[in-house]
């Protein structure tokens, strides 16, 4: 309770310093339109600033930049006088202001479990910047209540506006129910124009949904007119299908993490398959282990399971097989001291299956 108490007074804060920023007339003379739009963002940003903790350096601001200056290149506005910063709070979420000013919290930077859904995201926020949408608020709404709108998307806290409590699920928006489907369709457009994932959008979400349906809590009213992330989840996977997107969820949900790893021991030199950081086999000859991984790697892309993998012994010796494939054959000069073939094979076989049935695990856990 005290702890809501202090973040709500500083919420209050933050609203009594925008309502008279975003309230301030412009001269219909006195600049374009864009220029007032960017004059107002930047003073909006600056009130944020000024009582909300950043980030002013380190990894995670790097990354937010790095991911943001990719999105805005390919956005219908590069030319914005773009920033991406990050705000130090636990709320999971993102908002973007007139101008192109957008911000993300280091909640939503926990929350995301790849640069894929991280990108998804900020795509979404990025549209809302390029497509001039906190402008069209701005004219849908007085000023001060869409004051209260951003500090309650940042804060999480509806009370704000109506006196109804937290928001639940995740990211919520300030932006009628047109705008934020826009936001999540372009950003799929966004997205395929860069290097990350679109699907990254659609793992988030239905993670976020799932904890939802977890800990399910009444929508504020204030929000009504917003999409329900059960229709988001419907309409964003419908549109990647429509796209021909492949929805292949492991590399933006960042699951059953496959590498390899070359090292030596006692001057000998190895290759090591790693699932999830788990050790499953290590070999003197890099070249099969590379070849055994990217197998494994296009198998685990296809929802793999556990008892499609077996240790089995043929005309050419005992191996790892999976869906019919080879994945990796034994010699007897391969085995640790004191194991058998057939003894190391199965060995290998546990420990991928382990692997395999923990990640599998903690998904249906998780999300």
């Amino acid at each position: 309770m005290r702890t809501h108490s202090r973040r709500s007074r500083t919420a209050v804060l933050i609203l009594l310093l925008l309502i008279p920023v975003l309230a301030t007339p412009f001269a219909a003379s006195a600049a374009p339109a864009e220029d007032r739009e960017i004059a107002l963002g930047r003073q909006g940003a600056a009130a944020i600033e000024a009582r909300l903790p950043l980030v002013k350096e380190g990894p995670a601001v790097e990354r937010v930049k790095r991911i943001g200056t990719a999105i805005a290149a390919v956005t219908e506005r590069p030319y914005l006088p773009w920033s991406f910063k990050v705000v130090n709070i636990d709320q999971v979420n993102a908002v973007a202001l007139p101008g192109g000013f957008v911000y993300v919290t280091t909640g939503l930077l926990n929350f995301v479990r790849s640069d894929h859904e991280l990108a998804g995201v900020m795509a979404h926020e990025a549209t809302h910047a390029a497509h001039g949408h906190g402008m069209i608020m701005m004219q849908r709404s007085n000023q001060a209540s869409i004051a209260m709108i951003l500090v309650a998307i940042l804060t999480r806290d509806p009370a704000l506006i109506q006196g109804t409590s937290i928001v639940s699920g995740g990211m919520i928006a300030g932006y009628s129910r047109e705008m934020e489907r826009d936001a999540d369709l372009t950003a799929i457009t966004y997205l395929s124009k860069t290097s990350y994932n679109p699907v990254g959008m659609l793992t988030l979400l239905e993670r976020l949904l799932r904890l939802e349906q977890m800990s399910p809590q009444p929508q504020a009213r204030a929000f009504a007119d917003h999409p329900t992330t059960a229709e988001r989840v419907q309409y964003v996977e419908a549109e990647l299908r429509a796209r021909r997107i492949a929805l292949n969820r492991r590399a933006p949900a960042n699951y059953l993490v496959l590498t390899v790893r070359e090292g030596s021991d006692a001057g000998v030199a190895y290759g090591e398959i790693l699932v999830n950081n788990r050790s499953i086999v290590r070999l003197a000859e890099l070249p099969r282990i590379k070849e055994a991984a990217e197998l494994l790697d296009r198998l685990f892309d296809t929802d793999l399971e556990p008892y499609e993998i077996v240790a089995r012994e043929t005309s050419e010796g005992w191996g790892l097989f999976a869906r019919g494939w080879a994945v990796l054959r034994l010699a007897g000069s391969d085995t640790p001291q004191g194991s058998s073939v057939r003894e190391f094979a199965v060995t290998i076989l546990t420990r991928l299956r382990s692997a395999i049935d923990e990640d599998i695990r903690r998904r249906r856990l998780q999300g």
